[in-house]
């Protein structure tokens, strides 16, 4: 008979992941001590990984070593980066190496806990009630965040802290974060530097701080305080990762490389190394990027975690390396696991249309090209829309190549990662005449359309001025430029005319879809404090 030591743990359900059987079992017995009897068990990351796509688990307990291809952290790295797990999930590794720690300080995906074998039950009951009772004291932020409201979840922390002090750590960390998301980053900075105050050592806090220079262009301060921690501490995943967008963010995409090799020589996962190898593409290093995305191939191959984005990428690089041979067995390999996946048949298709060039082969290209260019559908501002423009060219369709590629720098004129890599493919095909026409025409059009807008706002014709953003938002969703005119010319009315709650939260959707587009932009920090400061005024004017 199981001995239930708390009412709460007794409603928990549990996973066990291990590639020893009598350990699964032995864990499985001690949980069943302590009341929890809902037990799965998982052999392989495999297994586990299926089992976590059923069941929303209270409690995961993982070995670290489980197998060659995958070990427990980067289990927890791939369940993390792809949003599996439950914000209430307690995720427990095992290990036999009291080393573990040195992992888990530096790794960006880091366990609730981890504890070195043999385990008891007493110490798993003990790390389960602290973490209950941390989830307790949280819930009412974690509720409001659960909702996006930023705003009430920064009113709870300070709740929180008065109430349950005990806590206070944790509760500056979610009030820092939510303040940053909200785009208010001098209240930001403050929770940061009143952690720094209670404790020095507070990683987080130290890089949430270079992350506010970051959102206010103040680039070089905030790699300082990175460069800091890292000096400090040369393993620490999360700087070198804030220490390439800076770098990116001044136009220096070698140090954004170099920072990301030195991330991948700390923990050599899969995922550091499409990190890597989208870096090292970017900057026309293909040896490097070939290198990096093999690792990946390699790494996952056979497991839940492999991504047909590795395969693809590979391809891709065989292609610009001029071994389509290569590309093409590479697409037909990661065929065989892709097969029903849309996104890899229309990417697989805009390769093969490339390599099929490059053999020569212009019947399979043209016929290739046909395919993709149908799966592909719209045209969007992606590096996909990009390489199907590549491929156009490549078979000498250049007034097809010209039209896609037109499109999708005018669906985004002001992304500058899209317009670099459209300025690459035209070189690289032997187009480098055309770029003043399609790339440089391409930006001024979608510049214009922003210009006229604005000047019929100013000129107090609203109405038209909105018709026109509209318009190009119905054509151009993902437009970053007419997106932020859009929230601007709103607040602006606003800020004039009295609280509009439909422009509010037009405001809103826009400013939310921004955010995916454009992470930790200083543009779209601004007008999040254009909106507070426009509501705050609007207020004061009723």
């Amino acid at each position: 008979m199981a001995t239930i030591l708390n009412s709460r743990l007794a409603k928990l359900r549990a996973l066990v992941v291990d590639d020893l059987q009598t350990m699964r079992q032995n864990i499985r017995t001690q949980l069943g001590q302590l009341g929890i009897e809902q037990v799965d068990q998982a052999a392989t990351p495999d297994d586990a990984i299926k089992f976590i796509r059923n069941v929303n688990y209270d409690v995961i307990v993982c070995d670290y070593n489980l197998n060659k291809e995958t070990n427990g952290q980067q289990m927890l790295e791939f369940l993390r980066s792809n949003k599996m797990l439950s914000p209430t999930s307690m995720f427990f590794m095992v290990t036999a190496e009291s080393s573990y720690d040195s992992v888990a300080s530096t790794a960006e995906f880091q366990p609730d806990a981890y504890m070195v074998k043999p385990l008891t039950g007493g110490r798993i009951a003990d790390r389960i009630e602290r973490l209950l009772d941390r989830q307790h004291a949280l819930k009412p932020i974690t509720d409001r965040l659960d909702r996006k409201d930023l705003t009430g979840a920064i009113a709870e922390c300070d709740k929180v802290a008065q109430s349950d002090p005990k806590w206070i750590v944790d509760v500056l960390k979610l009030k820092s974060s939510a303040a940053l998301d909200l785009g208010d980053v001098e209240a930001a900075r403050k929770v940061y530097a009143e952690a720094l105050n209670l404790r020095n050592d507070l990683v987080w806090a130290k890089l949430g701080l270079a992350r506010c220079h970051q959102a206010t262009g103040k680039l070089d301060e905030a790699k300082v305080i990175v460069e800091s921690v890292l000096e400090k501490n040369n393993q620490f995943i999360g700087a070198y990762d804030l220490l390439a967008q800076i770098a990116e963010s001044q136009g220096k995409d070698q140090e954004a490389l170099d920072a990301l090799n030195k991330s991948y020589e700390v923990i050599p996962s899969a995922r550091r190394s499409r990190l890597v190898g989208d870096a090292a593409y970017r900057v026309g290093d293909l040896e490097q990027a070939r290198s990096a995305f093999t690792k990946a191939v390699n790494h996952t191959r056979g497991s839940l975690t492999a991504q047909a984005s590795d395969a693809l990428s590979l391809a891709q690089v065989h292609v610009d390396t001029r071994e389509p041979t290569l590309a093409l067995t590479v697409l037909s390999v990661a065929a065989k696991d892709y097969h029903d996946d849309p996104y890899f048949s229309t990417k697989q298709a805009i390769i093969a249309a490339q390599a099929f060039a490059g053999l020569g082969d212009m019947e399979s290209a043209k016929a290739a090209f046909a395919s993709a260019k149908e799966a592909a559908g719209e045209v969007r501002a992606d590096a996909d829309t990009l390489a199907l423009a590549k491929a156009a060219f490549c078979i000498g369709l250049n007034e097809e190549g010209a039209r896609i590629m037109t499109k999708a720098i005018k669906a985004d004129h002001e992304n500058e990662r899209l317009v670099a890599f459209a300025r690459r493919v035209l070189k690289d095909t032997g187009n480098e005449a055309m770029i003043e026409k399609i790339v440089e025409e391409s930006i001024s059009a979608g510049a214009l359309i922003v210009d006229e807008a604005t000047k019929l706002m100013r000129n107090g014709q609203f109405d038209d001025s909105l018709a026109k953003l509209e318009e190009a938002l119905i054509a151009t969703p993902d437009n970053t430029g007419v997106l932020l005119a859009a929230a601007q010319l709103h607040l602006l009315w606003m800020s004039q005319k009295g609280l509009d709650r439909s422009y509010v939260e037009r405001v809103n959707g826009y400013l939310a879809q921004l955010d995916g587009l454009m992470p930790n932009s200083e543009r779209v920090a601004k007008m999040y404090r254009f909106l507070r400061e426009t509501l705050v005024k609007v207020a004061r004017q009723a």
